[in-house]
């Protein structure tokens, strides 16, 4: 059973609610159009019927490896649930949903971008991944903006501060969290982009 069940029910962080069920109902669009039952996508996801329902409701919070697992066994790749921003010039970035507690994130590439990807991570005290996975990319690139930030990478902590910058293997088990009092944020670039298409398993329990 998955971390995220028998738990978080109506936990969607306060003012995400009409994002998470958003990303939910493109969860549940492409699992229709795949002819798919709610018990088969929950089954080889290893969650319960009650939860992935809840998910598709926007009535529940998911960790980033078992929104992931959901994604593998739908044949997409978590890319295919953003909002692109559309403009050559992005102010703000667009909100997007890769799962995980109490994070705010934002993706400041448009969809044409080819070669890279530049997301926004906001870290509420206490919030993070919610478990380890690794996703289908080569290179990751993460610079601490304000706040700390506790990101492990195969098992190495590295802490990220204001100006403090690492790179690792996306291929690599890695999870974040803010373990402090203040938010956080993080500034990552990924390469290549997130595909939309899922090419393997992103996930993993360790």
């Amino acid at each position: 059973m998955s971390i995220d069940d028998g738990k978080r029910a109506g936990g969607a962080a306060k003012g995400s609610a009409a994002l998470e069920a958003s990303a939910g109902a493109q969860l549940r669009k492409i699992r229709l159009r795949r002819g798919l039952s709610l018990t088969e996508v929950a089954h080889q996801a290893e969650v319960t019927k009650g939860f992935l329902s809840q998910l598709e409701r926007g009535l529940t919070s998911v960790s980033v490896p078992t929104l992931l697992r959901v994604c593998d066994v739908l044949q997409i790749g978590v890319g295919e649930l953003f909002a692109y921003p559309d403009e050559q010039v992005v102010e703000g970035g667009s909100r997007i949903d890769m799962g995980g507690e109490g994070v705010a994130e934002y993706l400041l590439t448009p969809a044409g971008t080819t070669a890279f990807q530049v997301f926004r991570s906001v870290i509420e005290p206490g919030g993070g991944t919610g478990g380890s996975y690794r996703l289908d990319i080569t290179t990751i690139f993460a610079m601490g903006l304000s706040g700390s930030t506790r990101l492990v990478v195969g098992g190495e902590t590295r802490m990220l501060s204001a100006g403090v910058s690492t790179s690792f293997s996306g291929q690599t088990l890695h999870r974040f969290d803010n373990p402090g009092t203040t938010v956080s944020e993080v500034l990552w670039v990924l390469s290549p982009p997130l595909p939309r298409v899922t090419r393997g398993p992103s996930w993993s329990r360790s």
